[in-house]
């Protein structure tokens, strides 16, 4: 049986406040995820929440299919008429005042009537699908699963567990931030449910604004946490949020609906907060040591909420297995934390854990709980579901910039990228099809060489043109990763999510992927899962006697992964990337194009002056 989830093309006003984003689509064989694309890596738009009609044809083109009529069910990611319900009301009304609280029950009660009006329901999700791709569904034919189910279906159906405890935790779904389920087999059934504003997604977000960041942009303040002292702002953190009994928690709601209230004009941060942690740092600024002693607070907050939650919920339940998703699992220093607690015996995330995930999850849902078709542990999963690309695709990538590039094509490819990359070279690399989830996992690579010390600065200032600060994965050989890097209850590391201490002893040896903490998000290889890059790294390992690489996302600041040839080489020829390897040609700038690159490469500067740190 063949379902097709997807997310993000939401229809009306919602799509307007950030609700819609990260679009995407998946298609479960099956229940095999045979096919999973960002709609952004086929538009080149960052974040793309638009209806994601290229996405859906990527996932029906991989199952030979000619339209979204030949499969059995169609599932989407949210429903309108669990917007504003009145759970929000009644979970958060004790900690407002008189003021708030009224404007908060009149603003609820208001929209739930003009959805209601506006015919704000599922029907219009199936209406919007139709309209935008001219088909007709049979009745029973389209589905909606709610936004956090579509989370924990994501990552407990793609996990290799019979039952697990499943959090997700975002900004928003339609009016929850988090969910605590416990699943086992195809059941799923619902703990706790945590409404805004009480979301831990909201606040990272917000606190990321004020840090002087876009939206989107968490990933830096993570980065930038390491720098900073957590204490100097434990206690206005504290302040913030309350640790109850049972494992819940409450953000201060005064400061949070105000936040989101006001996110549409620009965010204008409460008083409370600017006296707590100072002025907020404008786009451009430098950025200082409170800015980065903000970022470890914060970051330091996030992890003692989830905890206190996780080790409620672990006594109460007696489940060993914990499964992650929502965009705050994305937060590889937190899953790192909750891995090394040693709380669970495993801990599963879903690659796109994010909003662009929940295509996955609904596609799952739909096929294990609507159709009613039964669970396989462990199902086959891997990471490699986006498009690919053919010889014809590089053939014409080489001849549209044929006066700028040169290429060969090596007897001994893998060799003679691993002296490259030895040889302090910087190596884009492009092969087979591209990753699912935001992380790049040896396809879609940028790789350098970690034992340079200068090569961080390298990569980031003239090649991926960002932030100074902002660290970089080593990917190692799977069955050489426990010589490197501390691994305390972690199996493996496929997906680059989790953050883990390098070993004292290794650190001098790799100290382009050692962040200032002595961590690292490690990408573990398997020889089965990437043959080619595992490869690589083997020669690599043995030129050097280092079984590691650098490896960052092949895009640049503000644009998404590369998708085709044709966008590897334009990115390849805007940067200061040495080599490029397409499938098995390599592909050299031609001295004219370096030159003039070099000349350009003084005048770059990114985001201010907080390249220097």
């Amino acid at each position: 049986m063949k379902v097709l989830g997807y997310n993000g093309g939401i229809d009306g006003y919602p799509s307007r406040f950030g609700a819609s984003h990260n679009a995407a689509a998946a298609l479960v064989v099956d229940g095999d995820v045979v096919a999973a694309v960002e709609e952004e890596r086929l538009t080149r738009i960052k974040h793309d929440g638009s209806f994601p009609r290229r996405a859906m044809e990527h996932c029906l083109h991989a199952a030979n299919l000619r339209s979204v009529e030949e499969v059995d069910l169609v599932a989407y990611y949210y429903s309108y008429p669990l917007m504003f319900r009145p759970e929000v009301f009644e979970q958060h009304h004790h900690t407002l005042g008189f003021f708030k609280k009224t404007g908060l029950w009149a603003t609820l009660r208001t929209m739930q009537a003009f959805n209601k009006l506006a015919d704000y329901d599922d029907d219009r999700s199936r209406e919007s699908l139709e309209r935008n791709l001219r088909v007709t569904l049979r009745p029973g034919q389209f589905a909606v699963v709610p936004h956090h189910v579509c989370h924990t279906a994501s990552t407990f159906y793609d996990a290799p567990f019979e039952s697990a405890l499943c959090l997700t935790l975002d900004a928003q779904g339609e009016s929850a931030c988090s969910h605590v389920t416990l699943a086992r087999g195809t059941e799923l059934t619902t703990l706790r449910e945590v409404f805004i504003p009480n979301s831990l997604g909201y606040l990272y977000t917000f606190i990321t604004a004020f840090l002087g960041f876009e939206w989107h942009d968490e990933y830096k303040v993570m980065g930038l946490a390491p720098y900073g002292n957590r204490a100097v702002f434990r206690q206005y953190f504290r302040s913030l949020i309350t640790l109850k009994e049972e494992g819940a928690y409450d953000i201060n709601s005064e400061v949070m609906l105000h936040l989101i209230a006001t996110q549409g004009a620009g965010i204008l941060f409460p008083r409370e907060m600017v006296r707590g942690l100072g002025a907020p740092r404008r786009q451009g600024e430098p950025c200082t040591q409170r800015h980065m002693d903000i970022a470890a607070g914060l970051q330091e907050a996030l992890e003692e909420t989830v905890m206190h939650t996780l080790v409620h919920f672990r006594e109460a339940t007696g489940e060993k297995n914990l499964c992650l998703a929502g965009g705050v699992a994305l937060n590889s220093t937190m899953n790192g934390r909750i891995v090394r607690s040693g709380l669970f015996d495993r801990v599963w995330v879903h690659p796109a854990a994010h909003d662009g995930g929940t295509c996955v999850g609904a596609a799952l849902y739909g096929f294990h709980n609507v159709l009613k078709q039964p669970r396989t542990v462990p199902r086959t999963a891997h990471s490699y579901l986006g498009p690919g690309f053919s010889g014809d695709d590089v053939t014409l990538a080489l001849s549209q910039f044929s006066t700028r590039i040169t290429h060969r094509r090596p007897d001994d490819l893998v060799q003679e990228v691993a002296q490259a990359l030895a040889g302090g070279k910087v190596v884009g690399w492009y092969q087979g099809q591209m990753e699912w989830g935001p992380r790049a996992l040896g396809n879609r690579s940028i790789l350098a060489d970690p034992r340079r010390e200068d090569m961080k600065d390298i990569v980031n200032h003239a090649v991926k043109l960002r932030e100074g600060f902002r660290p970089f994965a080593p990917a190692v050989l799977e069955e050489e990763a426990y010589a490197w890097f501390d691994l305390q209850g972690l199996p493996d590391s496929p997906s680059m999510l989790f953050v883990v201490p390098v070993l004292a002893a290794q650190r001098a040896r790799i100290p382009a992927v050692t962040h200032v903490d002595g961590s690292a998000r490690v990408q573990t290889v398997r020889e089965q899962d990437n043959p080619r890059f595992h490869a690589l790294i083997q020669a690599f390992r043995d030129l050097t006697g280092v079984p590691v690489v650098l490896n960052t996302s092949f895009n640049v600041k503000g644009e998404p992964i590369v998708n085709t040839p044709s966008d590897a080489v334009r990115c390849f020829l805007g940067t200061q990337i040495d080599l490029l390897v397409l499938g098995d040609t390599v592909i050299a700038k031609r001295p004219e194009v370096t030159a003039a690159l070099a000349r350009d490469a003084t005048s770059r500067v990114v985001d201010g002056e907080i390249s220097a740190l």
